[in-house]
């Protein structure tokens, strides 16, 4: 087992690979079938040819380019053959930190001329080494030429100028700086045929992997572009170029607005590569890649859920949240191991994990990386009816806290459905008995995983609805309030009032809850020692009964109005809110399913009544 946390290095190939090698082994991602029809294609396409690997960041795009070239410590690595290819390897990153935009292009092709200069000196043959040394110089003086008229200096790039070039004395005149980059592009095409053998079916050709290009600006990235594509035509060359589609587009629209890109964008990228080759995500192994780093992150239970039913809900999960992007399955897999060592440090480490632990564990760590927004939100509160919540698209558009991971995503849509898909999924999970309801038994396996992975130091407080169901018990335990916990476990807990997750129970002092719905009060409820259960409504009666006369036919609407009144005598005084009472004794002597409606229809008159829709057509209708 590793010791440290799991590397985001790509896969680097260091030898042709045989179907039992441990280098296949490493292959989780089963890239290399397409990396070896690549290999084919580059060995026998005609040159000049542009291949693009495209895929976002993280999606295996360095780890296919490192197939094909190898390591550079190891000559013989690499699929391609290295008497048909001379590879050069060029990474646009390391550039871009140096360098401004006015004098990257340049540094760019600086670079690369000296890199296909060192890959060509390695040539056995004396004279063909001289040769090349000879028109390198001439190159390099031409684009040197080139930087010195433009006053464009080169930070980070040593440029030698003048005589210190072998091949050429002086510096050539730059009257015509156009002629100058044709003649450099010229001796650029001499350099190349000092190898290749474009002449020939199947010759030789100079391979240049361009990798990194999605990791600087997208308008960076478009002029990188811009100052390579010249250079792309040149007989004997391959071009291997790592680039997101995205980036590419992204980079028009910043630099030539978003008509032009619209018009334009899929032109100017057709233009520069010849070959699209899209990074097969679709045919990942992800449960095998997730199954492997589980087990390399010494992952709770690791052995066991790699089991096929386990690990098809570890699939489920991760696609819903970081998706298939192989680096950000490693960030999660990461931070796993960190709180292995966070458990291990704070002594929590013995707690014993089931099967069950671990799946909700990688879930809330899921969460936490997709959406650091969403999972604050639930650390806020986490409870079952949060849970609940967070299914509801409308809770989700309405809830302000959210609102920057909707402000980033490039998919409203998408992304409320993926968090439903992920809710559900550990829904599902959570719901042992399959009652459609998560029990405290079972709610009891997240408050378990947060405190042993230490995600929060805070005590997960009870559910305030529940805490007042049981403080109407204690304050009707005696014969004088018989009756009242039976109404509690056969109506109100099966009541609207009760189990609709949008109502809100805010928790006001010791004697009383304060209900909201929709970010306004729908009252109170109230337990005292004296009168052990009271609801308050913030309406007034009135106005609730017409409502409810609307709700419910007339045969049935005036028991219902008599279930709400004005607050009598001292019960102006009592302590809660709002201007209507239930009249609970009367909705105690019903049957409990009668009971349930009306309780459910006064809600929801009440609800009607907060509304502005109703605010406005009662007033007019006065």
């Amino acid at each position: 087992m590793a010791s440290g946390l799991l590397q985001e290095k790509p896969l680097v190939i260091t030898t042709a690979l045989r179907a039992d090698s441990d280098e296949r082994a490493l292959d989780r991602l089963n890239l290399h079938s397409y990396a070896d029809a690549l290999k084919e294609f580059i060995h026998t396409c005609d040159t000049p040819m542009t291949v693009g690997l495209q895929g976002d960041w993280g999606s295996g795009k360095t780890s296919m380019m490192n197939m094909l070239r190898g390591d550079e410590n190891h000559p013989d690595s690499g699929l391609l053959n290295k008497k048909l290819c001379r590879v050069v390897n060029f990474e646009t990153w390391s550039y871009s930190q140096f360098n401004d935009r006015s004098t990257l292009p340049m540094a760019c092709l600086y670079a690369l001329t000296q890199k296909l200069g060192a890959a060509l000196a390695a040539e056995e043959d004396p004279d063909k080494r001289e040769n090349v040394k000879k028109v390198l110089g001439q190159a390099a003086n031409r684009l040197t030429s080139v930087l010195k008229n433009t006053k464009v200096g080169v930070a980070g790039i040593s440029i030698p100028v003048g005589d210190m070039l072998a091949g050429e004395e002086t510096e050539p005149e730059a009257d015509d700086l156009s002629q100058q980059m044709l003649e450099f592009k010229k001796k650029f095409s001499e350099l190349v045929a000092q190898w290749a053998e474009p002449e020939k079916e199947g010759g030789k050709r100079v391979v240049i992997c361009i990798d990194d290009l999605d990791r600087v600006e997208p308008v960076v990235a478009l002029e990188m572009l811009e100052s390579i594509k010249n250079f792309l035509d040149v007989e004997g060359c391959v071009f291997v170029l790592a680039v997101d589609y995205e980036v590419v587009q992204e980079g028009m629209k910043q630099k030539l607005g978003i008509d032009v890109q619209k018009t334009s964008g899929k032109s100017f990228f057709d233009k520069i590569i010849q070959l699209p080759f899209n990074m097969p995500r679709d045919s990942y192994n992800i449960e095998g890649y997730i199954k492997e780093l589980i087990k390399e992150a010494n992952f709770p239970e690791a052995e066991n859920l790699a089991r096929e039913d386990r690990s098809a809900y570890l699939r489920e999960i991760t696609m819903a949240t970081v998706g298939g992007n192989p680096r950000s399955i490693k960030r999660v897999l990461n931070y796993a191991r960190l709180l292995n060592y966070i458990r291990k440090s704070n002594r929590s480490r013995e707690t014993r994990f089931t099967i069950d632990d671990s799946l909700i564990l990688y879930s809330m760590i899921c969460m936490q990386i997709a959406w650091p927004e969403l999972f604050a939100h639930f650390m806020s509160d986490p409870t079952t009816e949060t849970i609940q919540n967070l299914e509801s698209w409308d809770y989700l558009e309405r809830t302000p806290e959210l609102q920057p991971l909707f402000n980033r995503a490039p998919n409203r849509e998408k992304l409320m459905n993926d968090i439903s898909t992920f809710i559900d999924t550990m829904f599902e999970q959570l719901d042992q008995d399959d009652d459609g309801k998560i029990s405290d038994r079972e709610f009891e396996t997240i408050k378990k995983v947060l405190h042993a992975a230490q995600f929060t130091a805070v005590d997960i407080k009870p559910r305030p609805r529940d805490v007042f169901v049981e403080t109407i018990k204690s304050n009707a335990s005696g014969e004088k309030h018989s009756g009242y916990a039976d109404f509690v476990e056969g109506v109100f807990k099966k009541s609207k009032l009760y189990i609709n997750s949008d109502i809100k129970y805010r928790p006001s002092g010791t004697r009383y809850v304060t209900l909201v719905y929709n970010r306004k009060q729908l009252g109170s409820v109230v337990s005292l020692k004296r009168n052990p259960f009271v609801i308050r409504l913030n309406a007034n009666p009135h106005d609730v009964h017409r409502r409810l006369s609307d709700l419910i036919p007339n045969s049935e609407s005036e028991e219902l109005v008599s279930l709400v009144r004005d607050l009598e005598g001292e019960e102006g005084s009592l302590t809660g809110f709002g201007d209507s009472i239930v009249n609970l004794p009367k909705l105690m002597a019903m049957d409990s399913i009668d009971a349930i409606r009306c309780l459910n229809a006064i809600v929801t008159a009440v609800e009607l009544c907060l509304s502005s829709d109703w605010s406005e057509s009662a007033s007019l209708s006065s």
